[in-house]
């Protein structure tokens, strides 16, 4: 297997021959030397190579750690691309015309070649030790964060001193002297995973959005090459972030920073992995060298502010931002439904040179991000991104929703081979799937219902996971998670191995999630179909509902494990109760009927009115018949917590008057008539809707009953006579093919007017103005913590608070910001925020649908 891959001569040799073949392209120095002597070598590669500094550049560095060969494997076959390439590729002729290529492919050749030739996994270089052991990890002898160590033969031993290797000073100088660059990528293995670099403080970073996008960008292009799903995970500040890091160092410097985990093994099998591997990051590469430019230090574009969503719906939402006058100017509008996305020409919904964009044709209940960036289209240049706008969109007019969590005592993993599962529950992180040492596992969740109506009926459901670590999946698309229902009556003890293992399934939900989608630091969604809803709905009546996620039971030949590890939301190993896992529920409820009776029917003639008919038609002259109907609405219930969804007049006809077919008949929701109704106005009536479709004689003689079914606006403008304690009042009137109908009509009610016509509503009892707003919000300090404090309303439909911090703007929903609380009390703490940093906190409050008020908020340390 050693065989297939490159020597560090060998990356030596072709890199100078590529100088000598190209030599307006390709430029090789040496930047240092190693403890054994050997050159440490830089890469230049853009058209005009002399003029290299004259551009901005992306900076790459590849086996910085010894047993992580993919680094400069990649390198090689990169180069190789771009050579092979670029006499007709326009796309990178343009990129290489306007950006350098920086490569060091190997940071560690000392340690690379002990690697090839000796001890396959050693990771260090081959510094001697004061102990007589040897190495260094040069991933932490860099200075941001250095932290000294001196256990000399830590894998991780980070030497005396900041760049006390000549490999990692070489790169420091490179960095220094070069300060063309802004972006760098440090490739690692394992993983598929994008680690962005980091600002050790537990509040967002300017620039973190553009880590993010420039990160999810790249991870699209692998998708879209090869399928596989690459994970973007920025770690746990403050602490479980790796010191003395390259990454941490280049992004030090104002450089874009990332490292990118590649595949599942260091050393793989190169024709069925690594090969493949290699190929899927090369159009990520180029497309991050297609980002250098939009983030030169001179002549950049500046960011667009206060982009905020001004009203959200249950089907769009309004967006607006501020950006300084200029005719040169457009933007770019991305919407994602992660929150870890990209931002490519497939989800882009809008270029505009307004300042203002609504998204429309969107699902309730959904949540939405969005991105934008301002465009010159004279430079050809992109600003950095804004900071995203997070919404969720409102339920459908007739619906509720509900985000599920489940407590401490009901989510954990149950090992085949670990003796203290019940520890498990509500400490440690899910693990799922197999290893020689912990067996087989099974991840436990359960839920209470409790808060959903008992008859409730579920028209959506999915419930998500959050992948936090994927190195201990170690076989590439090997095995498949997928999470399904289990009879909880089937269980005895949710802590028992045996019990879930044999636990009786109701249904699984949605398709599993192979081991190449496994994207760390992405959220995982399983969506119900409708089957599985079914079984959902009859766990209502039962108040509970448990789920099992299961992987691979068994493990291929020379691997040890294929587990997954999810977080829990609770205890040390997690990133917080934002990573619980969540029942997302859209539902409503059965509907109540209201039969209304029409209150005054006539019919206006063109010499008079006549209440002892109903008739729509042509009388004797031409003339048409109006047929008028009117609706009293006092009885209508509440409007403000009522939601009618479904409306309709039943109308029988009595009497069919005529010998032609060619009539049709049509029934309007009109304006009020002022004052005494006459024949005039009657003709000149201002038609608000016409309700449902016209019907014909055929129609009518086929059935004499006749509904006409009121549309979505029909319905409103209905409601809003209501509201302004006006009557309904409806006309039928007909329509012919011909000029010469006469003495032709129909009447739509008996002689005795006994049956009348109906007006029928169907409704639900659900709240439409969200509760008041939260008062008095203050912080202070406690124990070196931020604390807020607020008084809860006093509202009946008052359910809780969500608290959301936000370091750039006032947060414009509950999904606008890190969420720091959800629940009923008056207080909550920043337990990680930074003292001295800038940043806003809004407290939202909510009812059971949910309403969201507007956000009351306080701006800390401005």
């Amino acid at each position: 297997m050693r065989q297939q891959y490159s020597s560090y001569d060998e990356c030596i040799n072709f890199f100078n021959s590529a100088q000598k073949r190209h030599p307006n392209l390709v430029k090789v120095e040496t930047i240092g030397q190693t403890w054994e002597s050997r050159d440490i070598i830089a890469v230049s590669i853009t058209k005009n190579v002399d003029l290299h500094v004259k551009k901005p550049a992306l900076f790459y560095t590849g086996t910085i750690h010894a047993r992580e060969w993919i680094g400069i494997e990649l390198s090689l076959a990169f180069a190789k691309y771009i050579l092979e390439h670029i006499d007709y590729d326009p796309q990178l002729n343009k990129i290489l015309d306007n950006t350098t290529l920086y490569m060091v492919p190997c940071a560690n050749p000392d340690g690379f070649e002990y690697s090839r030739n000796h001890f396959s996994f050693w990771r260090k270089n081959r510094r001697k030790n004061p102990d007589g052991s040897y190495g260094v990890d040069l991933n932490r002898n860099f200075s941001v964060g250095f932290t000294p160590n001196k256990n000399y033969t830590s894998n991780v031993y980070s030497g005396p001193e900041p760049f006390s290797e000549p490999e990692t000073a070489a790169i420091r100088d490179f960095i220094l002297e070069h300060k063309n660059i802004t972006i760098a990528l440090d490739y690692h293995s394992q993983g598929n995973v994008f680690f962005p670099a980091h600002n050790f403080i537990h509040e967002d970073a300017e620039d973190a959005i553009d880590l993010n996008l420039l990160a999810g960008n790249m991870a699209e292009e692998i998708r879209k090459e090869s399928s596989r799903e690459y994970g973007i995970h920025m770690g746990k500040p403050p602490v479980h972030l790796i010191s003395g890091s390259g990454r941490e160092f280049y992004y030090s410097q104002g450089i874009l920073s990332l490292v990118a985990e590649v595949g599942t093994r260091n050393i793989s099998d190169y024709i069925e992995h690594m090969s493949e591997n290699i190929q899927e990051n090369i159009p990520a590469l180029i497309m991050a060298l297609s980002e250098v430019n939009n983030y030169k230090k001179e002549n950049n574009l500046q960011r667009v502010e206060n982009f905020v969503a001004t009203g959200i719906g249950a089907k769009e939402v309004e967006l607006s931002w501020d950006y300084i006058e200029d005719e040169t100017i457009y933007f770019e509008i991305y919407r994602s439904t992660k929150l870890k996305g990209f931002a490519q020409a497939s989800n882009r919904i809008a270029m505009t040179k307004m300042k203002s964009f609504t998204d429309s044709n969107l699902k309730s209940s959904t949540n939405y991000y969005y991105y934008i960036r301002a465009v010159c289209k004279d430079k050809s240049i992109k600003s950095p991104y804004a900071q995203l706008v997070a919404v969720r969109t409102k339920p459908a007019e007739n619906m509720f929703s509900k985000i599920l969590y489940p407590i401490a005592s009901k989510i954990g993993y149950v090992g085949e081979k670990t003796q203290k599962n019940r520890e498990h529950f509500g400490n440690n992180s899910l693990f799922v799937g197999i290893s020689e040492q912990k067996g087989e596992c099974y991840g436990v969740c359960g839920f209470s219902l409790m808060t959903i109506p008992e008859n409730a009926i579920i028209t959506a459901a999915k419930i998500s996971f959050y992948p936090m670590n994927r190195v201990a999946v170690q076989v590439e698309r090997y095995g498949q998670w997928r999470v399904g229902q289990m009879d909880e009556r089937t269980i005895e003890k949710i802590d028992s191995f045996d019990d879930i293992k044999n636990a009786k399934m109701l249904s699984y939900i949605d398709r599993p999630t192979s081991s190449h989608q496994l994207a760390q630091g992405i959220w995982r969604e399983y969506q119900f179909a409708q089957q599985e809803i079914k079984v959902l709905e009859k766990a209502l009546k039962r108040r509970e509902a448990y789920f099992r996620m299961q992987g691979p039971t068994s493990l291929p030949l020379d691997r040890s494990s294929q587990l997954m590890q999810w977080d829990i939301g609770y205890g040390k190993f997690s990133g917080g109760l934002t990573y619980r896992p969540k029942l997302d529920i859209s539902y409503t409820i059965h509907e109540a009927k209201l039969d209304i009776q029409s209150s005054y029917e006539f019919t206006v003639n063109h010499d008079n009115i006549k209440d002892s008919a109903l008739k729509s038609g042509y009388d004797a002259s031409g003339n048409l018949k109006y047929a008028c109907i009117e609706f009293d609405l006092l009885n209508l219930p509440d409007m403000e917590n009522t939601v009618v969804s479904d409306a309709y007049i039943d109308l029988q006809a009595y009497q069919v008057n005529t010998k032609e077919n060619n009539l049709r008949f049509h029934i309007e929701l009109v304006e009020p008539i002022r004052g005494e109704i006459t024949y005039e106005k009657i003709k000149n009536r201002n038609i608000i809707e016409r309700i449902g479709y016209d019907v014909s004689i055929t129609d009518i003689k086929r059935s004499s009953k006749q509904r006409f079914v009121f549309d979505t606006y029909a319905i409103q403008e209905m409601l809003e006579l209501a509201k302004e304690n006006k009557k309904a009042f409806f006309v039928i009137s007909a329509s012919s093919e011909t000029e010469m109908s006469k003495n032709t009509d129909v009447n739509w009610i008996d002689n005795k007017k006994i049956d009348k016509p109906i007006l029928t509503l169907d409704y639900i009892r659900k709240r439409k103005n969200p509760p008041k707003q939260v008062e008095n919000l203050r912080a202070s300090m406690e124990n070196g913590i931020i604390k807020l404090q607020w008084e809860n309303p006093e509202d009946d439909g008052y359910r809780g608070v969500i608290v959301v911090k936000n370091r750039f703007k006032v947060p414009c929903s509950p999904y606008d910001g890190q969420k720091l609380y959800g629940g009923s009390d008056n207080y909550t703490y920043d337990n990680f925020g930074d003292l001295n940093v800038h940043k806003y906190y809004a407290v939202f409050s909510y009812d059971d649908v949910p309403n969201f008020s507007e956000p009351v908020y306080i701006e800390v340390n401005s």
